[in-house]
This record gives C-alpha cells, sequence and structure tokens, in this order.
C-alpha cells in the first residue's frame, strides 16, 4: 500500500490567472476609483503641508537649510558625496546624497520654499509607489493597507507632511515603499526588484535607521527572485536592471570612500559599538515596545518631544521581544506548511528582517543618547515594526481560521455563485456595498482628518523653531540692506536661540540671493565642510548678535 503524503510543499509565485470564485473582485471602473482613493488619501497631507509652506513665506533653518544649501550644490561643481551629519556617529555623515539630488532641481527652480514642496512630491511619488506595490501583490485589500498605514504614519509623526524635507521624514517614506516593494518582489512579483533597489538606496541614504532593514530586504529579496525566475526559466533583465540602478544610487558615496580621507563608509562601520552602545538588551526593549500593547505607536508622537528615548520604550521588556522574534520566526515556518502561503511567508520574512534591523540598530545607540530627546525622531521606525508583526500575526490567523472552516464552512457563503443562478445580484451587491464604503471611508479620513494633522503639525512645528525663523529672516534682511553679494564670515552669537540652526538658515538664506559664505566649524560639519567653512582668507565679517528684544548685527572689515 502506497502511503498518501499529500500535496508537495510549494511557496511558488502567485501566477495571474483569474482569481479563484472565492476572491472577491472589483468591478473595473470601481477599481480605479477605489485605487485613485488610496493614492489621495495618502497625498493629500503632503498637499496640504507644501501649501501652507509656500503661503507663510517662512525661511528654513536649522537642518532643513543645511539639506537646501547641499541640493542646491548637486548641480554645481561642489556636488556632495555623502549625506546629512549624523549624531550617532562622531565626525561621519548618512551614506549618501540620493535626498540631495532629488531635491537639486526644486531647489534651484524655487530657492525659497522649493526644498519643501520638491520633498512632499519625493514623498507623494514615494507612497504611490508602496501602494502599486502592494496592490499588485495582495490586491485592492494590499492597497488600501498600505495606503493606511501611510495615513496612520504621518497621522501619528504629523511633521513628516509638516517638513518632509528633513531626512529622517523623507527617509522614512521611502523605508514604507522599501517595505511594500519587498513584499511584492517575496511575493513573486520580480520585476518589483529595480524599484526596490532605488527606494532601498534612497531610504538606507537618508538616514543610518533604515540603512539594515532596506539593504537585507534588497539581498533577501534577490534570492527570491532568482529562484521565481530559475523555476520558470524567465530571463533576468530584471536583475540587470536592478544592479544598474544600484550602481546609480551608489556611486557617489563609492567614489568618496576611494577619494575621502577617511572614507564616510568606512568609517560608519568601524565605529559601530565603539562608543558605549546601549546594548541587546535596549534594543529588545525597543522591539518589544513596537508590538507590546499598549504599543509605542498608539501615543502621538509629538508627546514625545521633551522625553528621552529610554523613558518612551521603558515599559518594554527584553523577554518580550525575543518572544516577537521567536513568534515571527515560527509564523514564517507556518506559511511554509501546513498553510503553503506565498504571501505569508512574504509577510513573515519582511517582518523578522524588519525587526532584526530594529533590534541591531537600537542596540548600537550610543548609551549617552538614549536619553536625550532630540534623538527621539528615531522612534519613526517602530511603527512599521511593530504593524508588520501585527499584519503578520493577523493574516496567519485568518489563513488558519480558513483552513478550519473548509470549503463547506464560511468561505461557501462569501463564493461567488455563476452569474445566472440565484444569489448572483445578492453577491455583486455585497462586493458593490463593501467598495463603496471603502470609498467612503478613504475620502473621509482624507478629507476630514488630514487638514487637522497638517494644521497640528504646523502649529508643532512653528513652536519648536519659531525663535530660530525669525532671528533668520530677520538677519538676512539687515545683511542684505548693509552688503552687496558678496563673500563674507558669518558668526552668529545668541542668547535665547539655538545658534547652529540660524547660522545654517541665514547661510542659506544669503546663499540663494547670491552671496558666498562661511562658517565655523560646528555649522560647517552639517554642510559636510568644504568650501563653507572659514579658514582664514580674508572677507568682511558680519557677526549677528540676537537678543530676545531683536537681532542686532555688526561688520568688520577685511577678516583673516
Amino acid at each position: 500500500m502506497t502511503e498518501n503524503t499529500g500535496p508537495p510543499v510549494t511557496l511558488a509565485a502567485d501566477r495571474s490567472a483569474p482569481p479563484a470564485p472565492g476572491r472577491p473582485v472589483l468591478p473595473g471602473s470601481l477599481a480605479i476609483a477605489f485605487r485613485l482613493a488610496a493614492h489621495l488619501a495618502a497625498w493629500i497631507p503632503f498637499v496640504i503641508g507644501a501649501i501652507r509652506s509656500v503661503q507663510k513665506e517662512s525661511p528654513v533653518v536649522s537642518d532643513s537649510a543645511s539639506i537646501a544649501l547641499r541640493a542646491w550644490d548637486v548641480l554645481t561643481p561642489y556636488g556632495p558625496l555623502v549625506g546629512q551629519a549624523t549624531q550617532l556617529r562622531n565626525g561621519a555623515y548618512d551614506p549618501g546624497p540620493l535626498q540631495y539630488w532629488l531635491l537639486a532641481i526644486p531647489v534651484h527652480l524655487d530657492p525659497r520654499a522649493g526644498v519643501v514642496w520638491g520633498a512632499a512630491l519625493c514623498c507623494m511619488v514615494a507612497a504611490s509607489l508602496a501602494i502599486e506595490a502592494a496592490w499588485s501583490a495582495f490586491g485592492a485589500f494590499g492597497g488600501l493597507a498600505a495606503s493606511g498605514i501611510i495615513v496612520g504614519t504621518v497621522a501619528w509623526q504629523s511633521l513628516i507632511a509638516v517638513e518632509p524635507e528633513w531626512n529622517p521624514w523623507f527617509g522614512v517614506m521611502f523605508f514604507l515603499a522599501t517595505l511594500a516593494t519587498g513584499l511584492a518582489v517575496l511575493s513573486g512579483r520580480r520585476r518589483w526588484w529595480p524599484v526596490l533597489v532605488v527606494t532601498a538606496s534612497v531610504a538606507a541614504q537618508a538616514h543610518l535607521m533604515f540603512a539594515l532593514a532596506s539593504a537585507a530586504l534588497v539581498l533577501v529579496a534577490l534570492v527570491a527572485a532568482v529562484a521565481d525566475t530559475i523555476r520558470a526559466r524567465a530571463g533576468y533583465w530584471w536583475a540587470v536592471v536592478g544592479l544598474m540602478a544600484g550602481a546609480a544610487c551608489w556611486i557617489a558615496p563609492f567614489i568618496q570612500q576611494i577619494t575621502g580621507r577617511p572614507g564616510n563608509l568606512r568609517m560608519l562601520i568601524a565605529s559601530l559599538g565603539t562608543r558605549q552602545p546601549a546594548g541587546t538588551a535596549f534594543g529588545l526593549k525597543a522591539l518589544s515596545a513596537s508590538v507590546l500593547p499598549p504599543t509605542v505607536w498608539w501615543r502621538p508622537a509629538m508627546s514625545f518631544r521633551l522625553e528621552g528615548i529610554a523613558r518612551v520604550i521603558g515599559g518594554g521588556t527584553p523577554a518580550f521581544g525575543v518572544a516577537v522574534l521567536a513568534l515571527t520566526a515560527a509564523l514564517l515556518a507556518v506559511a511554509v506548511r501546513p498553510l503553503r502561503s506565498r504571501r505569508l511567508a512574504a509577510l513573515a520574512v519582511a517582518s523578522l528582517l524588519t525587526s532584526g534591523a530594529v533590534l541591531a540598530t537600537y542596540s548600537s545607540i550610543p548609551e549617552h543618547n538614549i536619553g536625550h530627546h532630540t534623538q527621539n525622531y528615531l522612534l519613526v521606525v517602530l511603527l512599521p515594526a511593530g504593524l508588520l508583526v501585527w499584519l503578520t500575526a493577523g493574516t496567519a490567523a485568518v489563513l488558519a481560521a480558513r483552513r478550519v472552516t473548509g470549503p463547506a464552512g464560511l468561505l461557501a457563503a462569501a463564493r461567488r455563485p455563476p452569474r445566472g443562478t440565484p444569489g448572483a445580484a445578492g453577491g455583486s451587491t455585497a462586493r458593490w456595498g463593501v467598495c463603496v464604503t471603502g470609498l467612503a471611508a478613504v475620502a473621509l479620513i482624507g478629507l476630514g482628518t488630514w487638514p487637522a494633522v497638517a494644521q497640528q503639525g504646523r502649529a508643532s512645528a512653528a513652536a519648536i523653531h519659531a525663535g530660530e525663523v525669525k532671528a533668520t529672516r530677520l538677519a538676512a534682511q539687515r545683511i542684505e540692506q548693509m552688503l552687496p553679494p558678496q563673500r563674507l564670515k558669518l558668526s552668529i552669537v545668541s542668547n535665547g536661540v539655538y545658534d547652529r540652526d540660524v547660522t545654517l538658515g541665514v547661510a542659506w538664506a544669503l546663499h540663494a540671493h547670491g552671496y558666498q559664505p562661511s562658517v565655523n566649524h560646528r555649522a560647517a560639519r552639517y554642510l559636510g565642510l568644504g568650501r563653507y567653512l572659514f579658514t582664514g582668507r580674508p572677507m568682511p565679517g558680519v557677526t549677528v548678535v540676537v537678543r530676545n528684544q531683536g537681532v542686532v548685527v555688526r561688520l568688520t572689515p577685511e577678516r583673516r
């Protein structure tokens, strides 16, 4: 007697054949409307934020000003080869300049607000890529889920839409696109791999906290796509395009590594764990805080503004962090067998990689940084990590329930009867009802919630930078009245605002009007040193004294 061992385990790519009878299908016109609504819901906050930034006519300050300056330099002989200065590694910079490349043309077209609306456009593109990738792999549900996660992320941290040019906020949008395109490739859509390479490169170069997860997703997705190609005996054009895109994205950092003294990439790698890192226990606490109810992302991010990371994730426990990793690994095994679900396996792999990257990143944060409130932007990566774990667990529960109920159970009621048979009209009506309800929900979220969210974020941003913005505007106006465009040594002395933020803001405002400002080493570090560092060349000196009552500008003759 031959033993029946059941069907072989396979996680082959989902085919483009017509859906099974039990799978809901959207009518063509309604599917288009539903898809557009998903995109619009993700775009609205960035559109509102960009419009308000243009209307208020406020100068950019702090890191936004340094980003504008370096984006301007892209189209000059002084194009940057590295990213923003990072506080996580002494003297090092984020891996690359892709964000500056993307913002170069908007900044030249509109020196005053181009950095804001240019970043908003880039974030909208990233949102659309995430929605389309999720739609291709998971259908309408995936597209809506991607839009909802983007909506939820910006609702949680409204500054993402208000200050999209800041590299952590810019990077998180491309990181969400990286997760979605990675899921698409892992689900069998290997044509998304070149897009994954680009979005992962932008995210990794924008900020270090996205680098590990982005790199891991690119490599694992490549292995999965190659396996699919071998199985299908298809061509490798997607790999060639992806490798060419990757080479274009990373040519500048590699040139800097070869020609720079020291090389930035080498410095980043060498500095790992050299500044009293927080340790594995802290990384596990961060991971548990992203999943354990009430999660970190259940509380509005702006409420963390004056708290250090250690205090925010203080409720997490290392043991639960280990349990999260073990659960995700177990769900991956369940996806392979007995559920044999390619999509669940893709979710589990992406969740495991992201959780592992969160663990490694938080474990390597310098210990003295975790108590400082200026580092709490690092919390933004915990939201997608936690959501992925919950999505993986929820998907596994649904698939297991469907397996238990079987074709004679609840699924039978959900199957679409053939046309012309009794009940067909009822099924069609139900599908229309679900779709219209979904469209209405997306529209209400986009039109009702986002203006309030954007207003709240704008007020918060104005409160944070109010003194610096006022001082920058007055100082730039008075310098332009006193001196024609020329080289000058810029110094800021203040007793009530952050002088570095004002220095960068005034430097950008003057640079956009034809001046060539040089600044001290502390501010020049945020501009990549180079031509902005004052090295003793003869030039007029401008000292801006910022007091509570106003701004005083003092001129000095040619200085060395």
